[in-house]
């Protein structure tokens, strides 16, 4: 049967994360409902391009499906999906893929972009951790210089998870000030559990002067979380870039 990729977004507020479980709301069973629903099956399931905790939001996130030779699958499907979705998730897109595209295991990069509001705002409740204090963007950014480059991320990990590896390959970690706070955006090749709130947590202990600009090295060289800052809330994490060889992207920003 052909294989596709759908992409969609989502607010994850409502959610516990993306992965479809037994007695709490998903992302992914939204999905596989709707597509059921559309597509006329009495059974279908999907595969997402990663995991994503709960409350974790997307504007960029792709899984992949099977249908059918006998079901109309384009633009049309789209709409009709969107239409059955609830409101905090949308479909965007769909793609025709090879038979081997995987939506995990095809992907390069992936980029997320953290976002940190400093004045109350009602607008960005459950969106963007609201932060007081003033951080040093300078002295974040000094410190994530020592991200950069293939190396063990472990002291980034949530305690007790299952990965193969501990290796990833960072490629950009920045941040920037915006009218009412800060956004951060890292890109990589890999994530492990945690990683970017922990990234995040330790950033703004630095930003706040409370760690020195080195010690995001020496946080990295104990290959142990206990080193790390405490995780940011998820509310202010998003998914916004995955990219495959196969499927053109827009320009990172």
């Amino acid at each position: 049967m052909p294989r596709y990729f759908l992409e969609i977004a989502f607010d994850g507020t409502p959610y516990r994360g993306w992965q479809r479980q037994l007695a709490a709301p998903s992302v992914q069973a939204e999905v596989e409902r709707a597509l059921r629903i559309a597509l006329h099956l009495p059974e279908l399931f999907v595969v997402g391009c990663g995991r994503t905790d709960t409350g974790v939001h997307a504007t960029e996130f792709f899984l992949h499906f099977v249908a059918p030779t006998d079901r109309v699958v384009d633009e049309r499907l789209v709409y009709s999906v969107s239409s059955m979705l609830p409101e905090s998730i949308a479909a965007k897109r769909v793609i025709t893929v090879a038979d081997d595209a995987h939506a995990r295991f095809s992907a390069t990069e992936r980029g997320y972009g953290y976002l940190i509001h400093r004045m109350k705002d009602p607008f960005l409740s459950g969106r963007s951790h609201l932060l007081r204090p003033a951080l040093d963007v300078d002295a974040m950014n000094e410190g994530c210089a020592a991200l950069i480059g293939r190396q063990d991320f472990s002291s980034f990990c949530k305690a007790g998870s299952d990965n193969r590896t501990t290796i990833c390959d960072v490629r950009h970690a920045h941040w920037e000030n915006t009218a009412n706070g800060y956004r951060f955006t890292i890109r990589a090749d890999r994530y492990l559990r945690n990683m970017v709130r922990a990234i995040v947590g330790t950033c703004i202990r630095i930003g706040k002067g409370q760690q020195p600009l080195a010690s995001m090295a020496e946080v990295l060289a104990a290959k142990d979380r206990g080193a790390a800052g405490k995780s940011a809330p998820a509310r202010g994490l998003y998914l916004e870039r995955v990219v495959y060889p196969f499927i053109p992207s827009a320009p990172a920003t």
